[in-house]
């Protein structure tokens, strides 16, 4: 191949591409793996990566007697650089690793050039357009597996086969068309960019790997494979080279997933880092694990440990392996910040209350989705503070935060700053204190159900969901006066988005296995359901699991209180809709009672309601609520709630309320329990006369 222009090397890239749909056969270099590489340089144009320490030029010279002339790729001027023995101008001074370069080999003979490799990381710029770059990885690595982080930036990439003097091409989902597949260790091509990016090519790095006798090979090739993409991720995001640390993994190991660090804190900086790995974690949950776990390397490898605040240890960690998740692995960001919502609901506290791991009642699981969150309102305040164009009120999706790397400034920061609140300062743009007050109120105002969609669902159908969604949760606040745990609702629009939705949940841990979206469709603290199913999505649903969470949350009383303010809520939300008729619900629940003889406070806890049976007990519970509220002051419901005792004695945010749920039963309703059920008793006496 001849060529003395840049318009020459596009204008034949274009013919590679236009003959890109006739398939031929590969070509492999002869290569060693030792720290040489060897490869077969034929007369006339060769394409090869440079795979040693940045060098003269010079130096190719003296090593290829047969070499006439070298070019390189200057991106940037999109124009070859080119060096001779005695060249001048705009000339080729040096060559770098993962450097791609032409080499013109003169005489009629091939040559083999054996070259050495470089144990320094190489981690290359690329811009948007043309490059031509070297691959400096392992042999045999496939093409789509070395792109695969790129995502959707790559246009196209050839290599130029100089034996038999044709482009070898590779173009996304070309699938079997595709005749350049595989990368070998001293290749070279050109690959067409859509954006800037960087490439890492040194895999796993220097991290030694601990595998026990028991793990399988194919275990190990899983394992490295999963810490490449990884390390290359942070690498190629943020320009951060791994530092020292090792993976340990066993046969048996442990079913806790652990990060282990080596030294001397607080005086000096962590020394080794160990990072254990349980062998049942796989596929997209081993790179996410991974991408938790190594983060804890980053931050011990910039900062002394111990390092405040306590929280943003693992909330930080839980918040970069999202941001992985949604850069890499493709999944929602919407449903990542559902997750961590949804868990942080569970703790009900406030964030200041984990600034120190020996606070009273610290709960280490807390830190992980409450920490994640106050994490996400950080990079997303420093991201609006370095030219975000987003209102500061709304969170920017998480793909665009993954942009920014105010998460892994602060604890750059950490060393050389006066204190932690210094260094939050610097790397958010916000005081701490400043920060709590707002995350707090930004977190309350956010509380509240989400819905969301896969595939063509209608607008109007849309509209009704939604609207049944926040209607309930609006009506189950104003009716009690306290917030439920909140629920996401998932709504597909027929059966085959139904399915590709429940893999995608469960892959992203919102499901733990498919559900029957045509029967119960509430799973956890989510609503799944398909709009074409018969059985349609109603408040009933949102009302049973709203009455579960709050018990959780509260000493709410007996089973029959506790059913009967889930029947009371449920059918006056479908009174008020239009839905029902409240005398006509009353005497139907009223006639079932009739023949029932089970005395109220018997229905005190599950095994006596499930003992009396549930279809009996359930109406007489709601004709309790009814006695019970026709006789009270108004707001009775919502004061009794009030006064209920919130949490656990030894949680940090106990209230205590009334102190039990028999003293708020009677300030509330103005009478003993007791005196309720002599007086439910005698009612129920005057239902069996004739």
């Amino acid at each position: 191949m001849r060529f003395r222009s840049a318009r020459a090397i596009v204008a034949a890239i274009l013919v590679a591409l236009a003959l890109w749909a006739a398939p031929t056969p590969g070509t492999t270099l002869a290569q060693d793996e030792a720290p040489t590489v060897t490869t077969r340089l034929y007369p006339g144009w060769n394409m090869v990566g440079w795979v040693g320490k940045t060098a003269p030029v010079t130096d190719l010279f003296e090593a290829i007697p047969e070499l006439q002339e070298v070019r390189g790729w200057d991106t940037e001027a999109q124009r070859f650089r080119r060096s001779t023995p005695t060249s001048r101008g705009y000339r080729m001074g040096r060559v770098t690793p993962g450097q791609g370069l032409w080499l013109e080999i003169g005489g009629e003979a091939a040559v083999d050039w054996q070259r050495p490799v470089s144990d320094r990381y190489v981690l290359l710029s690329l811009e948007e357009g043309l490059n031509l770059v070297g691959w400096t990885g392992s042999d045999g690595t496939p093409i789509e597996e070395a792109f695969r982080r790129w995502g959707d930036a790559v246009h196209f990439a050839f290599r130029w086969d100089a034996e038999a003097q044709r482009f070898d091409t590779y173009v996304p989902g070309g699938g079997p068309l595709n005749t350049f597949a595989v990368l070998d260790r001293g290749d070279a091509f050109w690959v067409e960019m859509g954006r800037e990016t960087r490439w890492w090519q040194s895999e796993t790095g220097r991290t030694p790997f601990e595998f026990g006798e028991g793990v399988s090979a194919e275990r190990q090739v899983e394992v490295r494979r999963a810490l490449t993409n990884v390390i290359g991720f942070f690498a190629e995001r943020y320009g951060i080279e791994p530092p020292e640390f090792t993976l340990s993994t066993g046969e048996d190991s442990s079913s806790q997933v652990t990060t282990h660090f080596r030294g001397t804190p607080p005086a000096s900086r962590v020394i080794r880092s160990v990072l254990q790995i349980e062998n049942d974690i796989v596929e997209d949950e081993l790179e996410s694990v991974l991408a938790h776990e190594y983060y804890h390397v980053l931050q011990h490898s910039f900062a002394r440990y111990p390092y405040p605040p306590s929280w943003m240890t693992e909330g930080a960690a839980t918040y970069a392996s999202g941001i992985y998740e949604v850069s890499l692995l493709v999944w929602d960001g919407s449903t990542i910040r559902l997750n961590w919502e949804h868990r942080a609901e569970h703790f009900g506290r406030a964030l200041k209350s984990l600034e120190d791991n020996t606070t009273p009642g610290y709960d280490n699981q807390a830190t992980y989705p409450l920490g994640a969150l106050a994490v996400d309102w950080l990079v997303g305040h420093s991201a609006i503070g370095q030219g975000a164009t987003e209102d500061a009120s709304q969170l920017l999706p998480l793909a665009e935060q993954a942009e920014h790397d105010s998460y892994l400034e602060y604890y750059r920061l950490l060393v050389s700053s006066g204190s932690w609140q210094e260094a939050f300062e610097t790397a958010f743009g916000i005081d701490p204190e400043a920060f709590y007050e707002s995350f707090e109120r930004d977190r309350e105002a956010r509380a509240g159900p989400v819905v969301v969609f896969f595939g063509e669902v209608p607008e109007t159908t849309r509209a009704d969901l939604e609207a049944l969604a926040t209607g309930t949760y609006t009506f189950f606040i104003e009716s009690l006066g306290v917030r439920p745990f909140t629920i996401a609702s998932y709504i597909a629009a027929d059966e085959e988005a139904g399915r590709l939705a429940q893999e995608s949940l469960i892959r992203q841990g919102v499901q733990r296995s498919a559900v029957s979206a045509c029967s119960y469709g509430l799973i956890r603290r989510a609503a799944f359901h398909e709009v074409t199913c018969e059985q349609p999505l109603t408040h009933e649903d949102y009302f049973r699991r709203y009455v579960e969470v709050l018990n959780a949350r509260v000493a709410i009383g007996p089973q029959w209180l506790l059913s009967g303010i889930h029947t009371y809520l449920e059918t006056s939300y479908a009174v008020g809709a239009g839905l029902a008729e409240y005398d006509s619900e009353l005497q139907s629940r009223t006639d079932l009672v009739r023949s029932d003889s089970t005395p109220l406070s018997q229905l005190t806890d599950a095994d006596s309601w499930r003992a009396a049976g549930v279809d009996e007990s359930r109406p007489l519970a709601f004709l309790a609520m009814d006695r019970l509220i026709d006789q009270a002051p108004e707001g009775a419901l919502k004061e009794y709630v009030r006064l209920l005792p919130r949490g656990e004695p030894d949680w940090p945010e106990y209230e205590p309320g009334a102190e039990s749920w028999e003293a708020a039963f009677e300030q509330a309703f103005g009478l003993t329990v007791d005196d309720f059920y002599e007086q439910f008793a005698e009612y129920r006496s005057g239902l069996t006369q004739p």
